[in-house]
């Protein structure tokens, strides 16, 4: 089974980072439209809300949402992210070709701490949304930057960890965790090598050169 992280890992952000691409700006805005509409209140009041939201829970704006006004996450996500992928994601049309190579021999999986919504916006705007098994997102409690999410794969699909390899571009939520729990890691990263995972690509394009290092 290969398990492949989504954002900075399968695609890149216009403008290098889901910051700078303006994903997260966007998302911000629409929050602020969420919370007026939601709890009647006006911009100004909205825009207090979610400053205050966001210094209590950082990014985690829909368990502050939850927590304090019984905001029910699923239905802010599908509104806060029903954003179109298409104007902040690089595509590169080579992956779906290598992927569907892989899906031959392999089981492939994504796994991601963003909601549903913008999981699929994603896969279909790169054109691979049907090579996938399953996939795993960030509504719930059950997220990668909770170190959680990978001993869920394990439980879910049945699988024994040393028979998983997981790509990602983070150590601390891609690479370490999957490596407690016993599964290879490969870290997606254009400048760095990493000490931790097993192996360190530049692309996702070099999948199959890792995969066969590896021994896979």
């Amino acid at each position: 089974m290969i398990i492949f992280d989504l954002d900075g890992t399968l695609y890149g952000f216009k403008g290098g980072s889901f910051k700078q691409s303006g994903v997260y700006k966007k998302v911000l805005l629409n929050t602020e439209e969420y919370i007026v509409d939601k709890l009647q209140k006006n911009k100004i009041e909205a825009k207090s809300i979610l400053k205050e939201i966001l210094n209590e829970y950082g990014e985690k704006i829909s368990i502050g949402l939850e927590e304090k006004f019984k905001i029910d996450r699923y239905d802010y996500f599908n509104t806060a992210w029903d954003i179109e992928a298409k104007r902040y994601i690089r595509h590169d049309p080579r992956l779906r070709r290598i992927l569907v190579k892989l899906k031959k021999d392999f089981d492939l999986i994504v796994i991601s701490d963003a909601p549903m919504i913008w999981i699929k916006r994603v896969l279909r705007e790169l054109k691979i949304e049907n090579l996938f098994k399953k996939i795993f997102s960030g509504e719930g409690n059950i997220r990668k930057e909770f170190g959680n999410a990978f001993e869920e794969i394990v439980k879910v699909l049945k699988i024994e960890p040393q028979f998983c390899i997981v790509f990602g571009d983070q150590e601390e939520t891609d690479i370490i965790p999957a490596k407690k729990v016993g599964m290879r890691t490969v870290l997606v990263n254009k400048k760095t090598k990493s000490s931790i995972a097993d192996y360190t690509i530049k692309s996702i394009q070099e999948i199959e050169k890792a995969i066969k290092y590896l021994n896979f």
